[in-house]
């Protein structure tokens, strides 16, 4: 099977993977909601609507980017994540502060390195919001993994 290479079947690619993903954190969003915690334990799916969250909102600004440069522009990046925050959705507090100030002109590398004494949040948000690149960049891992690392910055 050949993969095609073109920007819009990647973008075709990037948005069925942003698909299930949403679906996927939407749905997983509900078992930290206290009362559907046993409907977790007898495998039963809470009643909708089920909203998505952060990791949703932050891979939409990975799509965004890729289908405006068909590559990770960093500084798009964090513009975009800022232009996108929607406090609601379950961001942490200290990247509620990052993007906020981002979005008032603040340089998201200072703001970023500044965090946690450097060291970074060691959260899971940049591996949720990684699926679409791995869409995009089907054919070549090695190109995934480096927009992935980038994106993560």
């Amino acid at each position: 099977m050949t993969t095609d290479h073109s920007p819009e079947a990647r973008l075709e690619r990037a948005l069925a993977s942003l698909c299930g993903l949403s679906v996927g954190d939407a749905l997983g969003s509900q078992f930290f909601v206290p009362v559907n915690y046993p409907l977790l334990k007898r495998r039963e799916l809470p009643e909708g609507p089920w909203q998505w969250t952060d990791d949703t909102e932050m891979a939409c600004s990975v799509v965004t980017v890729l289908a405006g440069h068909h590559r990770i522009d960093q500084d798009a990046l964090a513009r975009s994540f800022a232009h996108r925050h929607d406090f609601d959705r379950g961001y942490g507090p200290a990247v509620n502060r990052l993007l906020r100030l981002v979005r008032e002109g603040g340089d998201w590398r200072e703001l970023s390195a500044a965090l946690f004494n450097g060291q970074g949040s060691w959260g899971n948000g940049a591996a949720m919001r990684i699926p679409p690149l791995g869409a995009w960049y089907a054919d070549d891992p090695e190109q995934a993994t480096h927009q992935a690392e980038i994106s993560a910055y």
